[in-house]
């Protein structure tokens, strides 16, 4: 099997559409051992170096990851040396959603059971988001939700898999639609120019059924990933509401991911490819591929970007580097909907892992408290985050 076909299976293994030839054609590949370097360098990020210990002997780390994944865990996966047991049981673990760990981990105390307060479920999102017309009709939208939805002047309005596209048949009348995600939502939407929009939980666009000037306008809030249709002679614009930190984006054809809530701290604007100058007030900066303007204090900072990091909730991923669990938890409470408090000093637990946002959050919780440095505990959607040396 090549390293392409390789990741690709393992990238259905992720998305969780994988077929049972495919499976066993997978976990062959990776019993036969001849792709350990791929999977070290392109799968197991999290895990490379040293890793810190915890203090668990192997039996420990083996009831853990069984305790974590339960019957998710792949049976074909054999044990043929301590070499081998490491990446089976990780590439198992990565594959199958969850892998952490942190670069501040002092405690050596073995790995006592994550304790939460009640055994319950917080679902992950799912594609799901509210369709709001011109004339102010609401349609709810979803991933079942098929078919033609409505037609707005001579545009014809379409959901199918998760996806709302408008089709454009000749000029009309400007009208403006409004998709708004909720948290635990998602959706994805093809805009009357052939321009795609990702659009994160907790988000919402407002764009006009069909381009007939000169410019392309359209306005979000939250986050959302573009891939814009290419049209020179019509400059596309994306106009950012957060707060007090408004801007605006103005490309031609390219690719990027704007981040724009309010109860972050910066509004950051992450360039893929192609080109877009950035604008607040009297200040203009112009982005490269690969470069991230943050805007802070009504000041604009470059810098490289961590697309992977950036890019991360669009794969279906939680991707954190060194990440306070404050933030990590804004993001938990987005795709959640969960209320979050806090107990204690928690402005030095800073965490690096990926975590699949298909799982649930008591999974992932589990696994960020096998860190050993912070805990939860859970009521309904309350969850109060406190240092694990509290308890």
């Amino acid at each position: 099997m090549t390293a392409e076909e390789l990741t690709l299976l393992l990238d259905k293994y992720k998305q969780n559409y994988i077929t049972s030839d495919e499976k066993n054609r997978l976990f062959d590949a990776i019993n036969s051992g001849e792709h350990d370097e791929l999977l070290h360098a392109d799968i197991l990020q999290s895990l490379r170096g040293e890793v810190p210990s915890a203090g668990w002997e192997d039996e420990d780390h083996s009831a853990i990851l069984n305790a974590i994944f339960q019957a998710d865990e792949p049976e074909t996966l054999t044990v043929v040396s301590n070499k081998r047991r490491f990446f089976l049981y990780a590439a198992a673990a990565v594959i199958t959603g969850i892998i952490l760990t942190t670069s501040l981990l002092h405690k050596k105390d073995p790995v006592k059971a994550p304790t939460l307060a009640k055994k319950q479920v917080l679902a992950p999102g799912s594609n799901k988001a509210m369709l709001t017309l011109a004339d102010g009709t609401q349609i709810p939208l979803d991933s079942a939700a098929n078919g033609a939805l409505a037609q707005q002047g001579n545009t014809r309005i379409s959901n199918a898999n998760g996806q709302l596209s408008y089709q454009a048949n000749g000029s009309s009348a400007v009208m403006y639609n409004t998709v708004t995600t909720p948290h635990g939502g998602q959706y994805q939407l093809t805009l009357a120019d052939g321009s795609r929009v990702w659009l994160n939980a907790a988000s919402s666009i407002r764009f006009p059924t069909a381009f007939t000037g000169k410019e392309r306008q359209v306005s979000i809030t939250g986050e959302a990933y573009f891939e814009i249709a290419q049209q020179p002679n019509h400059p596309f614009f994306v106009q950012v509401n957060a707060a007090d930190k408004d801007l605006t984006v103005k490309v031609l054809g390219t690719s990027f991911n704007i981040m724009a809530y309010a109860d972050e701290k910066a509004v950051k604007t992450a360039l893929v490819d192609g080109a877009v100058q950035v604008e607040h007030g009297n200040q203009k900066s112009i982005l490269k591929p690969g470069l991230e303007a943050s805007l802070t204090d009504n000041n604009f900072a470059i810098a490289q970007a961590d697309l992977e990091q950036t890019l991360a909730w669009k794969d279906g991923k939680f991707r954190f580097r060194s990440t306070n669990i404050k933030t990590i938890m804004r993001q938990l409470s987005r795709w959640y909907d969960m209320d979050v408090a806090y107990n204690g000093d928690v402005s030095d637990i800073d965490l690096t892992g990926v975590i699949s946002r298909r799982e649930d959050a008591g999974k992932l919780l589990k696994a960020l408290e096998a860190t050993q440095r912070v805990h939860f505990e859970v009521n309904g959607h309350n969850v109060t985050v406190s240092p694990a040396t509290l308890h």
